[in-house]
């Protein structure tokens, strides 16, 4: 199930209402931006697995606060936000879809797989699909110790 959340960077602040929205969601929703104000296709962020963020509340408040984030330039270079430069992946709180397939170990086309069947916890933003690092580290952290038959002994 995917809900599109319009005005994410005002939901940011908001996330304890927006919680308890996605709880009481049912199959495919819109939540509207807090002010009234009309949908814009660039603003908006289309999130899967509600019940996970629901319950994480600072992550969910975290992973919307970002869309509305522009990198400061630094003095005498050029602007980051139009260079087109990006951060190092160490340093951010998202992930491309290709950039979690390669911290995991998978392929670019099974990560993109994972994340349309819900497996991968995943966001849109605009047209941009994105990962969460928290949620992705929450979702290896319960896969390690939930499925201790998994290892074999040697």
């Amino acid at each position: 199930m995917e809900i599109t959340v319009v005005a994410p960077g005002q939901w940011a602040t908001k996330s304890h209402q927006l919680a308890a929205l996605l709880v009481g969601a049912s199959e495919s929703r819109v939540i509207p931006d807090p002010s009234g104000a009309p949908a814009h296709p660039d603003n908006l962020a289309i999130l899967t697995l509600a019940a996970s963020w629901a319950a994480d509340t600072p992550a969910l408040a975290e992973a919307l606060g970002f869309g509305n984030r522009q990198p400061a330039a630094s003095p005498g270079t050029a602007d980051t936000a139009t260079s087109g430069a990006v951060s190092p992946v160490e340093d951010r709180l998202v992930y491309t879809v290709e950039e979690a397939a390669a911290l995991l170990g998978i392929s670019r086309s099974f990560a993109y797989e994972a994340v349309q069947r819900g497996e991968i916890p995943s966001m849109r933003i605009g047209k941009r699909i994105l990962v969460p690092k928290a949620a992705l580290e929450r979702l290896l952290l319960s896969t390690a110790h939930s499925d201790p038959d998994d290892q074999s002994p040697t």
